[in-house]
């Protein structure tokens, strides 16, 4: 059996198109067409349904192919403990991390990281909570860093730290001198407010929802730098981690009550190989004491 036919078929699956499966493949398409018709030929059965530009696969085909998925899994496994052996103490960390807590932990963790280990690509991408899981799931990333309530069942993670939500607010607002923060000051209050990407804005709300009050929308967004600024500039009260509002002059920080806490964790696809070049990345993030604190 042809190896790059049983490829072409798993990303036929993927794409649910023979013309986007070969783009995706870098491959013409009329040559990705006849490399399945070729494995179809000898298997003796038809994996999949032509309609158009559309492409179905059988019932033998989902049989077969779901088996087939499994073994390419396992043979890029193979090939990356091989590269693992090779590389030493190179390799390539690729990280996923939403917005807020990119901030303050993940450049120190890095550069630490990167000193120790100065042979390691590192690559760092930033998205929704939601994005940066389906990045996980297809495989388009190595680990991520979420809120340990969006870890999803299935995989593995440990757990780094712990932050707080706090509601913050310029300097010379009314609520600033508040020792914590109770539903009842947040009737009607001016909110300037993360889009429900952010797991805070589901806190906020449901913080709200259980004492029976709610809010008003200045701004919506979920650029932090524009909220951060937008409320040192007045506009509105909003919602941060304690760690990033420590970061920024001119905004105080009040603890709701009862506390909004949040612990992050570090994660990965279980039932995988992880290279060796990412579990030393999770060793020495779970030591490094900066997320500690």
């Amino acid at each position: 059996m042809n190896l790059k036919a049983l490829q072409c078929c798993a990303e036929i699956v993927r794409q649910g198109s023979f013309t986007k499966a070969a783009q995706t493949l870098h491959i013409a398409q009329p040559a990705l067409s006849m490399a399945v018709s070729r494995l179809e030929d000898e298997l003796g059965v038809l994996l999949f349904n032509r309609v158009g530009r559309k492409a179905s696969v059988t019932a033998e085909g989902g049989a077969f192919l779901k088996r087939v998925e499994a073994a390419l899994l396992e043979l890029e496994m193979a090939r990356q403990e091989l590269r693992d052996m090779a590389e030493g103490l190179s390799g390539e960390v690729r990280l996923g991390v939403p917005p807020m807590f990119g901030i303050r932990y993940v450049p120190a963790l890095l550069s630490e990281f990167r000193m120790q280990h100065p042979g390691t690509v590192m690559t760092v991408v930033e998205g929704s909570a939601k994005d940066i899981s389906e990045r996980l799931e297809a495989r388009e990333i190595d680990l991520a860093l979420l809120e340990s309530r969006r870890v999803i069942s299935g995989w593995d993670s440990v757990l780094l730290g712990e932050d707080e939500m706090v509601l913050c607010m310029s300097s010379n607002h009314p609520l600033a001198n508040e020792p914590h923060l109770e539903g009842r000051h947040l009737q009607d209050i001016e909110m300037i407010v993360f889009d429900r990407t952010f797991l805070q804005r589901h806190m906020l709300d449901d913080f709200c929802a259980a004492a029976g009050v709610s809010y008003r929308i200045a701004l919506q967004s979920n650029f932090v730098s524009l909220v951060t600024q937008s409320t040192r500039d007045g506009i509105g009260v909003s919602t941060l981690l304690r760690s990033v509002q420590e970061l920024e002059p001119g905004v105080i920080g009040i603890p709701f009550r009862p506390a909004q806490k949040m612990s992050f964790s570090l994660c990965w696809r279980g039932g995988e190989y992880l290279s060796y070049a990412n579990r030393r990345f999770v060793t020495f993030a779970q030591g490094d004491a900066l997320l500690q604190q």
